[in-house]
């Protein structure tokens, strides 16, 4: 987690609407409203365990950071920060969280509101331009069933490997981040005193 230093630093920068310089991108995603349960759903939507921590209302901001690759961009970490306190310090340990899928999902979401989500996630990944020998789209598409009707997505979707649907109104609560496939940690982000402030989902 060579970026979480730094991540940590930029928060005044971010939420003043810098974007820093660095080798990785930095970016305030926006505010995530889990009104009116709190619970945060931490999960890929197509397998493995979900969490679903309390964190309250919000709205809270959240911070990615996501790698340099312009054209197959993927996020390397999303910081949701609840509380009133400054996150300094990230818990070693950590929960496992599956990527098999490629796609992880924070979100509020009734079950029937995730494979909207999905759908926009598969729509922006068959926009871009494959490898020599792999497809991400054609990788999540293989999770899902060979009848699934196409969906067109919306233009920008994902544009920097996230979908933020900040409340209700967008048809979320939710962030979507396209991930590596080997898995994610979830762990939790303590302010000075050693109190929990945050959560972090990192690579």
């Amino acid at each position: 987690m060579d970026y979480l230093p730094e991540l940590l630093a930029a928060l005044p920068a971010l939420d003043a609407g810098a974007e820093p310089p660095g080798p990785w991108r930095l970016r305030r995603a926006g505010l995530l409203d889990l009104s009116p349960t709190g619970e945060c759903v931490i999960e890929d939507p197509l397998g493995g365990s979900a969490y679903a921590p309390g964190v309250g209302p919000g709205p809270h901001p959240v911070y990615l950071v996501v790698d340099e690759d312009v054209e197959r961009p993927e996020v390397l970490a999303a910081l949701l920060h609840f509380g009133a306190t400054a996150p300094v310090e990230v818990d070693d340990t950590g929960d496992p969280v599956s990527t098999d899928s490629g796609l992880l999902l924070l979100h509020g979401l009734p079950p029937a509101g995730v494979p909207a989500l999905v759908d926009r996630a598969l729509a922006a990944l068959r926009r871009e331009t494959p490898t020599e020998h792999w497809s991400r789209a054609d990788h999540l598409a293989g999770h899902l069933s060979a009848d699934r009707p196409p969906v067109d997505g919306e233009p920008g979707d994902f544009a920097e490997g996230h979908l933020l649907l900040p409340d209700a109104a967008s048809g979320g609560p939710a962030l979507a981040l396209l991930v590596d496939l080997d898995g994610f940690r979830l762990a939790p982000v303590r302010d000075a005193a050693g109190a929990v402030t945050a959560l972090l989902v990192h690579r």
